[in-house]
């Protein structure tokens, strides 16, 4: 269409030449002609780049577009990627283990300061921990031999390294008057003089002498064996023990010695308050049998205790408050820790007596049967 309007105008301008018209206004119609072929040219040439322009736009688009849309995809694959490995790496860093239970729960002790973790080996994470002297009931043991323990109510794993059946406690044989001298010097706050307002009793001196006695105890009762020298008393006392010991050692001793007109003195606890109720229910029922056997049951509360790494005060009040209400009416209470305390007393290490307060002590036992 575009040719033919070409045609017909060129025509036109030659046949008005060829008239002889020369008037200068024909120059700007030459102008506008010429203007009229280069749009036209301009329109031609300029058409197919449009086209390719478009073409070229609309591949890029299409190629940015899958771009962004593999780069999506890669940012999400390599989250999940790394997501996924970083849990299986997380379950094939844990080792794997059978964990055998016990036909009959146990308690334990820890020997040190120990970690406890969710499970048996130090590559699990840690939920907590037990002191020295602790302790812990056990409800299996892993093949790792790391044993399964009660942990509030969840289970728990601790190394086998650091548990034991006896409660530790670092004993100290019995310090002469002149050593524990130097040690109330050093720490004045280990030497127990009652105010005058607390001293209701007066300190017994005089040792009464009773026939058929029977000491049961730990450490306490070992050093005032020791302390009151020969007597005619049968000692049933061994360091470090508590109530497994008094279940399966010193009962069978008891019994091998009770008869009529025995007086049996238990003082046990400081080594274990845990094991209270254990102590209340044992204790009860030996009690009715002795008595049956026309034996005396007496029970001693443990005494005052001051700054040391196994047993506070206030666990020691606990369990003596417990054992006063809870004892059936074959056992007689003797209260010789608020007896120590209106009396005075002397202790060594925090958890042992001097000579002097042990043979106080002894003499008040004896004044009580």
């Amino acid at each position: 269409m575009k040719k033919t309007t070409y045609i017909i105008t060129l025509i036109t301008a030659i046949l008005l030449i060829g008239c002889g018209n020369t008037d200068s206004s024909d120059t700007p119609t030459d102008t506008v002609l010429s203007d009229e072929v280069n749009d036209a040219a301009s329109i031609d040439e300029t058409q197919p780049a449009n086209d390719e322009s478009v073409s070229t736009v609309s591949d890029s688009t299409d190629i940015t577009e899958n771009m962004d849309k593999k780069e999506t995809e890669s940012d999400v694959s390599g989250i999940d990627a790394k997501t996924k490995t970083d849990t299986d790496a997380d379950e094939t860093s844990l080792p794997e283990y059978t964990v055998t239970s016990l036909e009959e729960t146990k308690t334990m002790y820890a020997t040190d300061s120990v970690n406890v973790r969710i499970g048996p080996s130090t590559d699990y994470d840690i939920i907590g921990g037990l002191k020295r002297g602790q302790e812990i009931t056990v409800t299996g043991q892993a093949d790792t031999l790391w044993y399964e323990v009660m942990y509030g109510e969840d289970k728990a794993f601790i190394s086998d390294k650091y548990l034991q059946d006896e409660k530790p406690i670092e004993e100290l044989a019995a310090v002469p008057d002149t050593k524990a001298n130097e040690n109330t010097q050093q720490n004045p706050e280990e030497a127990q003089t009652p105010s005058p307002e607390a001293k209701t009793q007066q300190p017994v001196t005089e040792v009464k002498n009773v026939a058929g006695v029977i000491f049961v105890g730990d450490s306490r009762f070992v050093q005032m064996q020791n302390s009151v020298g020969e007597n005619s008393c049968t000692w049933i006392a061994e360091s470090a023990k508590g109530y497994k010991w008094f279940n399966e050692n010193a009962i069978a001793r008891i019994d091998n010695n009770v008869g009529s007109g025995s007086k049996i003195l238990i003082n046990l606890g400081v080594n274990d308050v845990g094991n209270l109720q254990k102590y209340i229910s044992l204790v009860n029922t030996k009690a009715n049998e002795w008595v049956g056997k026309g034996a005396t049951v007496y029970y001693s509360s443990v005494n005052p205790v001051w700054e040391n790494p196994y047993v506070t005060e206030e666990q020691v009040e606990y369990f003596n408050s417990q054992m006063q209400a809870n004892l059936n009416e074959n056992v007689h209470w003797i209260d010789s820790h608020s007896y120590l305390n209106s009396v005075g007393y002397r202790l060594v290490d925090g958890l042992h007596y001097s000579t002097e307060t042990y043979q106080t002590l002894y003499a008040y036992y004896m004044s009580c049967m």
